[in-house]
C-alpha cells in the first residue's frame, strides 16, 4: 500500500473520468523511471546472454602479434566472448576437432592441408637452428643446412620429420638425440643443457630467448606457415567471421610478418 490516494473522480463536466491526485503524479514520475531503469537492466542480460563463447588455441610458437589479431578481430566482430587457450604442441589439430578450441593458431608446411579442416594460411615465419650458447655455430650470422651434417638433433614428439628435416636435402637422415622433446620448452631445455640442436621457428626465438641459447637463421631452409585452423564441419557465423577477419588483419602486414630470408 502506497498510503496515500493517487486517483480521483474527475470534477463534473470533465471529458475524462478520473485523474490523478497530486501525489499520483509524483508516484507517476517516480515509477516510470524505475519501469525505465528495469527495460534496461533486462535489456543489459538479454545482450549478455546472447555473446556467443569463442576458445582460440595458441601455442609457444604462435606469433605474439597474432594473438592480439585474433582478439581485436573478436571485438570487430561483437557479441563473442573470447578466452585463449594454451595448446600443447602437436595437438593444436585433436583439440579443434574434439571441441576443446573453436579455432587454433598451427605451424606447419604452407601447402599443409587435412580434410577436415578450413585452413587460412597468414603468414611466413622463418625456421632457425637453436643451439646452446658455447656452440660452434652459436656466433655464426647464418648457417646452410650442410652445416649441421653432423650435428645431433633433438627428436621431436610432433610433426617429427618436418622439424627434423628428415630426410636432408642430400638424402642424408639425421643423427637424432632422444628421448623425444613433447613441448617446445623440453626442446630448449634439452639443447640448453648441451644435448643436441634443434630446429625451431622465429617465433620461438621471439619469446624464449635466453643467454643459454643461441638462434641462427638457415639461409637454404624454406620457412614455416602460421595457420588459422577451423573445423571444417562447424558452420557458426561467430566462427568464420573471426578468421576472416584475422586474414584480412594489419597485423600481417608490415614489419610484423617475418619472412623466409636470413
Amino acid at each position: 500500500m502506497v498510503g496515500a490516494r493517487l486517483i480521483e473522480r474527475a470534477t463534473k463536466g470533465s471529458p475524462r473520468g478520473i485523474g490523478l491526485t497530486q501525489a499520483g503524479e509524483v508516484f507517476l514520475e517516480a515509477a516510470s523511471d524505475i519501469l525505465s531503469r528495469v527495460e534496461q537492466a533486462v535489456n543489459a542480460v538479454r545482450r549478455v546472454e546472447a555473446r556467443r563463447p569463442l576458445h582460440v588455441g595458441f601455442g609457444t610458437s604462435t606469433p605474439r602479434h597474432l594473438v592480439r589479431a585474433v582478439l581485436t578481430a573478436a571485438d570487430d566482430v561483437g557479441l563473442v566472448d573470447v578466452s585463449l587457450e594454451h595448446v600443447p604442441w602437436g595437438s593444436e589439430v585433436v583439440w579443434l576437432l574434439d571441441g576443446r578450441v573453436d579455432l587454433v593458431f598451427l605451424q606447419a608446411p604452407e601447402d599443409y592441408s587435412n580434410p577436415e579442416l578450413t585452413l587460412v594460411p597468414l603468414q611466413p615465419v622463418r625456421r632457425l637452428a637453436v643451439f646452446h650458447a658455447g656452440h660452434r655455430l652459436a656466433l655464426h650470422p647464418q648457417i646452410a643446412m650442410a652445416d649441421l651434417a653432423q650435428e645431433p638433433i633433438i627428436d621431436a614428439a610432433s610433426d617429427r620429420a618436418y622439424w627434423l628435416v628428415d630426410p636432408r636435402p642430400d638424402g642424408s637422415t639425421p643423427a637424432v638425440v632422444g628421448p623425444a622433446a613433447r613441448t617446445v620448452e623440453e626442446m630448449l631445455a634439452f639443447v640448453s643443457a648441451g644435448r643436441g640442436m634443434a630446429i625451431t621457428s622465429h617465433s620461438v626465438a621471439e619469446t624464449s630467448g635466453s643467454q643459454e641459447l643461441a638462434f641462427v637463421p638457415i639461409r637454404d631452409l624454406e620457412a614455416a606457415t602460421v595457420h588459422l585452423a577451423t573445423k571444417l564441419s562447424d558452420r557458426r557465423e561467430e566462427v568464420a567471421a573471426t578468421r576472416d577477419a584475422v586474414a584480412r588483419s594489419s597485423a600481417l602486414r608490415g614489419d610484423n610478418a617475418t619472412s623466409s630470408t636470413g
